[in-house]
């Protein structure tokens, strides 16, 4: 086989590439093992010899993952570190030194008060740990933001760019399972956005990915996409993780209507013309096992980016398609979301996947359904669907645009689907269904309602 040219070496290699577990498993309910697969041929190629190592490379690495580091790096110096610290001043390194005096003159107008606990959130100021500061690796409570792991991801930037990477790399997943837990001290913010503008500039200063996928828990999640949660009840929905998925337009489709047409700032979704955005939020069974479950607010990370697109970027960088997906939202998330794409003129394709999939078994399932009454999940899916097919009648959707229900894959769950579409047929908004699930706008059919409706008087 060394014989043969690399052209149809690397035609052979492209046989063994398949969908990766980051697009196959996106839509089931979140977890750590998103990019995880039991089958790995590519890699078990690329170790049978350097040649065909080489051959293989840029196939290999066309779908990569970039774990944020797990490792707490930053410190809430309050006044009582403050002393320990003037204990020990021959021991602190030049940067702990420089802390300590810049920490003692903030503290000293504010002594008498510096010792309260109840002023910490006010008083502390987050310090992040520099290489030599032994006194700051040893304080009890050292806290977490998002970061990259500098050497792994130095050595990533360094092996992308000697093998030339870059325009191979189609995609990555950002991923984390830590929690960010200091969304209540005032001084976090500032270093939150610092640290998240820095991994995005690292990112796409190496790679020019088409596709970007974030999965991490809502909290850092809200962080990762510069925004808030807006909900005091994350507790009660017990969601372990999110997806964001961010699809870019193909090189040169885009024609910027001005220089202005977005903010182009630190946030991700002003990074790059995103062309489709898609979401899984999990599953809200759990919620229904609380008092009063329908006042419960889940997260509202993707409500709030949405709001930016429609209210910050132009039609031209504007996104064209939507998914969302979870395990029987509350009708009023729902209803939040559509309100939100509602101001988004530029959508062509819209998915929803609000019922339980054929690879999850939470229905069937005693620990996970708790206290939750089957009817009630059942009254709030009927009551998005509502929502869903009032957003398709009223949309000015263009011909040929296209609503996906991945409900569909269940009998039952189909006929419902079905009839929902029906009926905005007999009210005069035509989507033709083209497909398993899929139903296709056809604007000519709805001015032959439209002219029906006017040529008969009975109507």
């Amino acid at each position: 086989m060394d014989t043969l040219p690399n052209e149809l070496l690397t035609q052979i290699a492209s046989h063994l590439d398949s969908s990766p577990p980051s697009i196959n498993k996106f839509a089931h309910e979140p977890s750590s093992y998103l990019t995880c697969s039991d089958e790995t041929p590519l890699k078990n190629l690329s170790q049978t010899s350097w040649h065909w190592r080489k051959i293989v490379l840029p196939i290999l690495f066309r779908y990569s993952r970039i774990s944020l580091d797990k490792d707490p790096q930053w410190v809430p110096i309050d006044a009582r570190i403050l002393d320990n610290m003037q204990s020990q001043l021959t021991k602190l390194s030049n940067h702990e030194l420089s802390v300590y005096q810049r920490m003692r003159s903030k503290f000293k107008s504010s002594s008498t008060f510096a010792y309260d606990e109840t002023f910490d959130d006010l008083l502390i100021n987050l310090c992040r740990i520099e290489e030599g500061d032994e006194f700051l690796k040893g304080v009890p409570h050292i806290l977490w933001f998002p970061h990259l792991p500098s050497k792994a991801f130095s050595e990533f930037s360094a092996f992308v760019r000697e093998y030339a990477l870059k325009h191979h790399i189609r995609s990555i997943v950002i991923h984390t399972d830590k929690e960010y837990e200091l969304r209540h001290v005032n001084t976090a913010d500032a270093h939150l956005a610092k640290a998240v503008a820095d991994i995005w500039s690292q990112i796409f200063l190496c790679l020019d990915p088409k596709r970007v996928v974030v999965a991490a828990p809502p909290a850092t999640l809200a962080g990762l996409l510069d925004v808030q949660m807006l909900s005091s009840d994350v507790w009660a929905f017990d969601m372990k993780m999110h997806y964001i998925e961010l699809v870019q337009h193909e090189l040169g489709r885009v024609e910027h209507i001005t220089r202005m047409c977005r903010p182009w700032d630190s946030a991700l979704i002003h990074r790059r013309p995103w062309k489709h955005l898609g979401y899984n939020e999990g599953s809200s069974i759990t919620a229904y096992s609380t008092y009063e479950y329908h006042l419960k607010q889940s997260p509202k990370m993707l409500l709030l980016t949405l709001i930016k697109l429609a209210k910050q970027v132009e039609k031209c960088c504007n996104i064209h398609s939507f998914s969302f997906i979870g395990v029987f939202p509350f009708s009023t998330n729902v209803s939040m979301v559509v309100r939100a794409l509602q101001k988004i003129p530029t959508l062509e394709k819209v998915q929803f996947q609000i019922a339980p999939g054929p690879e999850n078994n939470l229905l069937s399932t005693p620990k996970r359904m708790g206290r939750a009454q089957p009817p009630d999940l059942w009254l709030e899916w009927n009551s998005s669907y509502r929502i869903i097919a009032t957003f398709l009648g009223t949309f000015d959707f263009q011909d040929g645009s296209l609503f996906i229900s991945k409900d569909c894959a269940e009998p039952k769950v189909k006929e419902e689907v079905e009839e929902y579409m029906g009926l905005l047929q007999t009210r005069g908004f035509e989507w033709k269904h083209v497909g398993e699930g899929t139903w296709e706008k056809d604007r000519t059919l709805d001015r032959e309602m439209a002219t029906s409706l006017v040529a008969d008087p009975q109507i």
